[in-house]
Parts: C-alpha cells; sequence; structure tokens
C-alpha cells in the first residue's frame, strides 16, 4: 500500500513539474485546426468594402457572409471567415439565422436565379410547373448556345415559400463550366448578398430548404457530411480554378453597354488589345501587358477572369504566343498569364491540347512590389488617410471618420445616421457583443481567434 502511495504521489508531483513548466494561457484560444495549421480566420467588419479589403490581405482561402440582425431591423454586418469554420458553427443553426452569401464583384460564379411571385395576385399560378418550365427552357439556350448539355438534375433547387409568397433559388451546377462574373449572369448587381442554404429573412420563420420537388442530389462521401455537400453547392461563388473550365460570357445589350470589350470565351477569332474592359487590378493589367509586349511583338490581353476562392486573375493574350513549354511560339494556340495575387506570383498556362494534356504550367515568377496586394491596400490606406486629414483640416468643428479599433466599435460618423443608429444598435444585441469585446473586428493577430463566449454560445443546447 505504501509503494502504491509513493508511487501515486510521484505520478502528482511529476504533473504538478509539467504544469509549472507550461503554464495555461490566461485566456484560452480554441482552435479547431491541427496545431500544426494557422489560426483560423472570423473577423466581423460594419462595412462590405471593409471585409472584402480584408479579404485580399489574408492568405487563407476566406469568404465575405452578410449576417442581419434582429435588433437593427435588418441592418447587416459582414463576417470574413472561411467556408470550413463557416459551417461549424452555421450547422447547428443556433444563433447564425439571417445569413447571406456576399456574391463578389467580376468573380467567376455559377448561373443561378431567385424566383418568386405573390400567391394572392396570382390564384391560377403554378409555381411547381413555372419553375419545371424555366429550367427546360434555360438548359435547352445553354445547350444551343454554349453546347452545354445539363437537365434538372443538375440545378439544386431551394425552397423557401409561404402561404403568401412563392419563393424559389435556383443554384446550376454545371460541371467544367462557370459564368464571367454577375453581370453576364444576368440578373444581378455587383455583390450581391444571396440568402444561404437553412437561413431566414428577418422576421420571417421560413428557412430556405430542399425544394420537393428538387432533383439535384450530392455524392455520398465519408469526409463530408450531406448537409455540408448542400451547403458548399447553394454558394454561387464557391468556384475553384483550373484551365479545362470553360467560361461562358452573355454579351447582351445591355451588358455590352456595361462592359465593353467582353467577349465570348467560346470565340477564338475575337481579339481585342486596346479599350478592353480593365480588371479589378489595373496595375497588375498593365504588367501582364509588359509581359507580352517585348521582342518586337505585340501582344495584348483579350480577355481576363477573377476566381476569387484562389484570388486568381486569370488572362486570355492575343497575338502572344510564346510558351514555356515547348520554347517557342505556338503556330495558332495562344496562351495564358496567370496572376496570383493571394501568393504573389505569376506563371503561364497554355490553350495547346498538348500542353494541356501534360497539365502544363511554367515555374512561378514573382510579382513586381508595386502590383503586390499588400502594397496596393498600403497605398489605399494612406490615401484614405490622408483624405480624412484634409477634411479634418477643411471642417474641423465635424468629427473625423473612425476605424474599427481593437476594443471593439467606437463611436464613429459611418455617415449615415440612420444607418449608423442601427449598426450601433446590432451591436448591443448578446449574439456580437462578446465577438466585438473580444476583438474579432481586429484584423492583427488577435483577431483571427476565437473566443470561448462565442463556441460556447454556439454550441450550448
Amino acid at each position: 500500500m505504501k509503494r502504491k502511495w509513493e508511487a501515486k504521489l510521484k505520478q502528482i508531483e511529476e504533473q504538478a513539474a509539467c504544469y509549472e513548466r507550461n503554464p495555461l494561457p490566461s485566456v484560452y484560444r480554441p482552435r479547431l485546426s491541427k496545431p500544426e495549421e494557422p489560426s483560423p480566420v472570423w473577423n466581423l467588419f460594419p462595412r462590405q468594402a471593409q471585409a472584402f479589403n480584408f479579404v485580399k490581405s489574408c492568405k487563407e482561402d476566406v469568404h465575405v457572409f452578410a449576417l442581419e440582425h434582429e435588433v437593427g431591423e435588418g441592418q447587416r454586418i459582414y463576417l470574413v471567415t472561411t467556408y470550413v469554420q463557416f459551417w461549424f458553427y452555421y450547422k447547428s443553426r443556433k444563433n447564425l439565422l439571417h445569413c447571406y452569401e456576399v456574391i463578389p464583384e467580376n468573380a467567376v460564379c455559377k448561373l443561378y436565379f431567385d424566383l418568386e411571385f405573390n400567391k394572392l395576385a396570382n390564384p391560377g399560378a403554378d409555381g411547381r410547373k413555372m419553375v419545371a418550365l424555366l429550367i427546360e427552357h434555360v438548359c435547352k439556350a445553354l445547350q444551343e448556345l454554349y453546347r452545354v448539355h445539363c437537365s434538372a438534375k443538375d440545378v439544386f433547387n431551394l425552397d423557401s415559400s409561404t402561404d403568401a409568397k412563392f419563393s424559389r433559388h435556383l443554384i446550376f451546377q454545371l460541371r467544367g463550366v462557370a459564368f464571367k462574373d454577375n453581370i453576364h449572369v444576368g440578373v444581378y448587381t455587383r455583390n450581391r448578398n444571396f440568402r444561404l442554404y437553412k437561413s431566414s429573412k428577418i422576421g420571417k420563420l421560413v428557412v430556405l430548404e430542399v425544394a420537393e420537388d428538387n432533383k439535384f442530389s450530392v455524392t455520398q462521401s465519408n469526409d463530408i457530411s450531406e448537409e455540408n455537400q448542400y451547403f458548399l453547392s447553394s454558394l454561387v461563388s464557391n468556384v475553384r480554378f483550373s484551365d479545362t473550365l470553360r467560361i461562358l460570357t452573355c454579351d447582351t445589350p445591355t451588358n455590352k453597354r456595361k462592359q465593353p470589350g467582353h467577349f465570348d470565351s467560346t470565340s477564338a477569332s475575337v481579339e481585342n488589345i486596346e479599350g478592353f474592359q480593365g480588371s479589378p487590378y489595373p496595375e497588375v493589367d498593365q504588367f501582364v501587358l509588359s509581359l507580352v509586349n517585348k521582342n518586337g511583338i505585340k501582344g495584348g490581353i483579350r480577355c481576363w477572369n477573377y476566381f476569387f476562392r484562389e484570388q486568381l486573375l486569370v488572362y486570355d493574350i492575343c497575338k502572344y504566343r510564346w510558351c514555356g513549354n515547348i520554347g517557342r511560339a505556338h503556330k495558332s494556340n495562344n496562351i495564358m498569364i496567370v496572376a496570383d495575387l493571394k501568393n504573389e506570383v505569376w506563371y503561364q498556362k497554355c490553350h495547346d491540347p498538348e500542353c494541356r494534356a501534360v497539365n502544363f504550367k511554367s515555374d512561378c515568377f514573382p510579382l513586381p512590389a508595386e502590383v503586390c496586394l499588400s502594397v496596393l491596400l498600403e497605398e489605399e490606406e494612406e490615401f484614405t488617410t490622408d483624405r480624412t486629414m484634409n477634411n479634418e483640416t477643411k471642417s474641423p468643428q465635424k468629427p473625423p471618420a473612425n476605424t474599427l479599433t481593437n476594443t471593439g466599435f467606437s463611436d464613429p460618423d459611418w455617415g449615415n445616421g440612420i444607418d449608423d443608429t442601427y449598426f450601433l444598435e446590432a451591436t448591443e444585441d448578446a449574439e456580437f457583443a462578446e465577438a466585438a469585446e473580444s476583438s474579432l473586428l481586429d484584423c492583427d493577430s488577435a483577431g483571427d481567434e476565437i473566443p470561448d463566449e462565442l463556441i460556447v454560445e454556439v454550441l450550448q443546447e
């Protein structure tokens, strides 16, 4: 008995010494990722532009979501996080109840529709038949215009109808095919907020669920749940880059007025050098043009496509066909220049069938410092700061516009009195108060951590 007691005492003393050598931190920081992986990102912003600027500075594959809040009567704040991180908290459906995907401007996206009509004003309308007819006609048009074969089985059909209103979301799951951006999809404005699967509108109880007449299904997997797959399928901007991905455009007269210089990517005969519609990053455009204008050859940018997930700008080049794979210019096939804005490098790929067969990708070369996002964001911040200081000098009686602080929300003049009131009221709600006070709004190192309080709120029964 004495030996057992001595052994137990020794074990306790060893554990105590271990704890002394490795004390617990004063504030426990939970991690969903493995120890060797980077900390998760979970940052809130009062303005959409601030959220997208933060995305540009992130190395992680993060996205912007809009959160609608009861206290602010529908006022929205913007969350930046990864799909994995968002789903971890969203799947319990405890607190994140009114959420929207923010579809980035200029980003490659899926074809999607938001359909609704008033049932009382249209008593004879059969919503199901109308949806089926629309899907049939859209699939027929895709086949005729783009040679893309699809059916109702490729359309994720979501329903949030009530007794008063018929409401559906249709998201086309086209394999190896996507549209250039929101404008070419034809239906919506830039940075569109699109309600998430399983979310309801503010003040409403009906959530967006799989429709009874939905024919789309996900593949069974041991690694990812069926519900998670449906969630990922419902995300309009969830499109990954691939050199085999076909980018479709729709040049209606309206689109041509809005986006001059955009051409159907299936037509290789159209070449546009001067006057092409620039990408969101004109500095990168100019750098790419410098790469294809040398040795007496005047190349140009035929078109560009932006992949939000990877922060890639993919340029289709015209009149410059030099390929690193064969060490010379192709006779007819064009090349691509890919600018990886996240990793600040560029490389060349090719449309030539032989090069694509071996999935050729050139070595990566660093982007010049002056076109890197980190530098561009610093310049934008300096410009904003200078402009604010000038405004203060011109109008000293007006308080300066504040930005987010490390301690939460300050008392800013956001430029819209009604909007400010709603936003400040929303932040007082218990769902986000702890998040704000725990510096989730901080873009620095502390801002990437998730406080215990938020996890407890989401997971508690």
